[in-house]
């Protein structure tokens, strides 16, 4: 989810879900919804992380979509590894 204020975004949120076990499970979240820009890694906690915010939105978000892009595997293997210690 985007919002845009002409070109520079306003408010998003990138979410990175896997089908796991025939069930949707969030692995990795990035927004800035809750009145500040947080990440979630869903393996860890559900708990918010800060990140700094010294950059524009478009930037982060960029970013983060490469990020996870890149990385949804690994976020993939942390989250199934929780999911055994259960």
């Amino acid at each position: 989810m985007l919002e845009f204020e002409s070109k520079e975004i306003k408010k998003f949120a990138l979410n990175y879900r896997a089908l796991i076990d025939e069930r949707w499970h969030e692995v990795y979240r990035v927004d800035n919804f809750h009145g500040f820009l947080h990440e979630q890694r869903f393996w860890r906690s559900p708990k918010p992380i800060p990140l700094e915010e010294n950059r524009s939105l478009n930037f982060v978000v960029e970013h983060h979509v490469n990020e996870i892009t890149i990385n949804f595997p690994r976020y993939r293997k942390y989250f199934e590894e929780m999911m055994k210690k259960r």
